[in-house]
């Protein structure tokens, strides 16, 4: 597997997913005219997760000519998963409903086009940017959630602690500080503990 992996060089590697084997062969014919990218196909019998486990791809091209639910299905539970990979739909027959449902699974690339062409990597390479601005964004935002969620800890244990110590709120947040210095640990998870330790005397 790594030899394999290693042989590639620089090439794109694009797993393909059909639900059709006979046009998804067809599919994958056609890349393999293109010496720059590494075709790989996904077994009627593999699981699409299990097949993105087995061959690391770059990027997944999946072609349906209709709304298939279980492959849509399978694109979910890969978007889910620490697999993620940035996923390519092609489609020959435009369909709102299936273009949100296919962004709402994952999908970060929905092209409908009646045939493949000649020089596909533009699309794959754009589904691959795409989904790394998409990484990007949502860990700027998974951040900014905890940072908004630790400061809301903190400020509610500086509260608790002026509370029962009687204390101002820059004694407060020293304690806090030297706390976590001491058990080098983060403030936010002093705070926590702190305010676990509150409840508990409370409830004792």
């Amino acid at each position: 597997m790594n030899e394999e992996k290693k042989s590639s060089g620089t090439r794109l590697r694009v797993l393909v997913a059909d639900e059709n084997p006979r046009r998804g062969h067809a599919l994958s014919e056609t890349l393999h005219a293109d010496a720059s990218l590494d075709v790989l196909t996904v077994p009627p019998d593999k699981a699409l997760i299990d097949a993105v486990r087995d061959y690391g791809p770059d990027v997944v091209l999946v072609d349906l000519d209709r709304a298939d639910r279980d492959a849509l299905d399978s694109i979910r539970a890969l978007s889910c998963s620490a697999l993620e990979r940035p996923v390519a739909l092609f489609v020959d027959e435009d369909d709102v409903d299936l273009m949100e449902t296919a962004f709402d699974t994952g999908v970060c690339s929905y092209n409908v086009l009646e045939a493949l062409p000649r020089d596909v990597k533009p699309l794959l390479r754009a589904a691959i940017a795409l989904y790394a601005r998409f990484r990007r964004t949502r860990d700027e935002l998974t951040e900014a959630q905890i940072a908004l969620a630790e400061r809301r800890l903190i400020e509610q244990a500086k509260r608790s602690f002026m509370k029962n110590e009687k204390a101002n709120e820059a004694q407060a947040y020293r304690w806090l500080q030297r706390r976590a210095m001491q058990t080098s640990r983060r403030i936010a998870v002093v705070a926590e503990e702190y305010l676990a330790a509150q409840k508990k005397d409370e409830a004792s």
